[in-house]
């Protein structure tokens, strides 16, 4: 067989477009399954169909990227209320990941065969390639970071300016995608620098500040981010407040050792997700590089790839995210994969080349393949991404996917807020098959919303029956203040009920919404 890029190609569209097709017939809304995933998608059609359309729906906390990438697809309505518009992004990411990490891994080992297994170790991982198929935001990052690490090693290797260029581009626009990223921009900048400083006094390369320069673009999405949020939040690190959370692990009095907890979780979720056996062969990498000598550019590639990981592992153990022992959060440790597709192809090659018995070589490559297949036929090990996602699959999200087909039928030009919980107003909107520029969400009650009245276009009003604290808050406060006096009950489903208000509407025989509201919806 000849280890062609395009054969991997074939074999990564092949493999995920099965895995897409399976698990929509499985569940058509099984790529939804993340709240993020139907928040994400719905973010995207918001820029043009919504209340509010236009560039204001870039927001802040989320990076603008994946949403923006999104557009195109969540545009057309078939791929939007089916909610497959994700997977018509990701999976390009994705195979181009693929082809980026085999081109790295051959220019490395000199082996095609290990690039390609190297590839597919990554690509055809059932967790990277669920996340692949959903509207969330890492396989954009996946791409954007195996391309900059491309394009790393070719500038490395060759002083071509156009592979810098390329590399601080790519870093740039992965920063504007995953928090994770911006550790990837000083990084370059870096770099770029002391190969500048270096090579300065010779006249065929760049001096030191115009390397520097030229790696100083990496930055620019970072800098972007920030003014965004000074000109329009007004605090040039509005996302923070939002995006940072402390892990619940550090405030459970029944944990004397909660960074030990957070170490032992996610050594687990790592050892799920790429195996012991990935994980082994990777430590290869370090006895070549101690015997033979590093080669520096190989390094600073892997210290490339290894910062984003390291990033997400810091901020684990300074508890800014959460992760748990349920799977919850586990997509973080995605990034490491694209460090140990490379460290693994080394240590692989380094392996190969003092064992030359076929049998201890077809064994460990079957042991490297083998892992695939015990995540998605041991329910014990599992995909981890996919029953993290699966876990919002409960009671609240079938009634608001049903809610939403049933809010297919009320008045055609009136608008609709939706006070829900968590994923579950954007969920409400897709199964509806309604314009977006119906919906008004309200989602928690800040001065805005506790002091003005709902709009007067909003004839519908949907109530989640179990509403958070910051949710019961602002239904007190609208009860208090006589909002909901002239909205009455018009439907009551599952955990939700649907509001139907104005003066003219004369609704005998139906309960007053103001009623249930004053005893909390209960």
């Amino acid at each position: 067989m000849a280890w062609k890029w395009y054969w991997l190609a074939l074999v990564l569209v092949i493999v995920i477009c099965t895995a897409g097709l399976v698990l929509y017939r499985f569940d058509n809304r099984s790529l939804l399954y993340f709240g993020d995933a139907a928040s994400r998608l719905v973010k995207a059609r918001e820029f043009m169909d919504s209340q509010h359309p236009g560039l204001s729906n870039i927001g802040t906390v989320w990076l603008p990227l994946p949403q923006l990438l999104l557009i195109p697809f969540a545009s057309i309505s078939a791929l939007f209320y089916s909610g497959i518009a994700g997977a018509f992004v990701g999976i390009p990411y994705l195979v181009g990941t693929g082809l980026l990490l085999f081109a790295t891994i051959r220019r490395i080992t000199h082996s095609r065969p290990i690039a390609f297994l190297g590839a597919c170790l990554f690509a055809l991982n059932p967790n990277v390639v669920y996340m692949a198929l959903t509207p969330m935001s890492e396989a954009a990052l996946f791409f954007f970071v195996a391309l900059a690490g491309y394009a790393l090693l070719r500038w490395l290797e060759t002083d071509s300016v156009k592979w810098l260029s390329l590399c601080a581009v790519a870093v740039m626009l992965a920063t504007l995608c995953r928090y994770e990223a911006w550790v990837l921009a000083p990084f370059i900048v870096l770099v770029s620098a002391s190969k500048g400083s270096r090579s300065g006094k010779e006249s065929r390369r760049l001096p030191t500040i115009g390397m520097a320069a030229i790696g100083s673009i990496a930055l620019s999405g970072i800098a972007f981010w920030l003014i965004w949020n000074a000109v329009v939040y007004g605090n040039a690190l509005e996302f923070l407040h939002w995006s940072a959370s402390i892990s619940p692990v550090f405030f459970s009095p029944s944990l004397k050792h909660p960074l030990l907890a957070n170490l032992i979780t996610y050594s687990r979720a790592v050892s799920s997700i790429f195996g012991p056996v990935l994980l082994l062969i990777s430590t290869g990498v370090f006895f070549r590089f101690r015997r033979k000598g590093a080669e520096r550019k190989h390094v600073l590639l892997l210290i490339f790839f290894a910062l984003p990981p390291l990033f997400i592992f810091f901020a684990l153990m300074t508890g800014r995210i959460y992760m748990d022992q349920w799977w919850w959060n586990w997509r973080f440790v995605l990034t490491l994969g694209l460090f140990l597709s490379v460290a693994g192809a080394i240590g692989l090659a380094e392996l190969f080349s003092t064992v030359r018995s076929t049998a201890t070589r077809a064994t460990v490559i079957a042991g490297l393949l083998a892992m695939p297949v015990i995540q998605l036929a041991v329910p014990e090990v599992g995909v981890a991404t996919f029953n993290d996602a699966a876990k919002s699959r409960f009671d609240m999200t079938q009634y608001s996917t049903a809610l939403g087909e049933q809010l297919r039928s009320i008045d055609g030009r009136s608008s609709i807020a939706l006070l829900t919980g968590y994923g579950q107003a954007e969920r409400i909107m897709i199964s509806s098959g309604l314009p977006l520029k119906r919906f008004h969400i309200i989602c928690y009650p800040d001065k805005r919303d506790s002091l003005e009245p709902l709009s007067p276009s909003d004839r519908y009003v949907v109530v989640e029956d179990d509403l958070t604290p910051k949710s019961q808050e602002l239904i007190d406060n609208w009860v208090s203040r006589g909002r909901l006096r002239n909205y009455e009950i018009l439907l009551e489903y599952g955990r939700y009920i649907l509001l139907e208000g104005g003066e003219t509407f004369a609704m005998k025989g139906r309960k007053p919404a103001h009623s249930k509201a004053r005893s909390g919806f209960r």
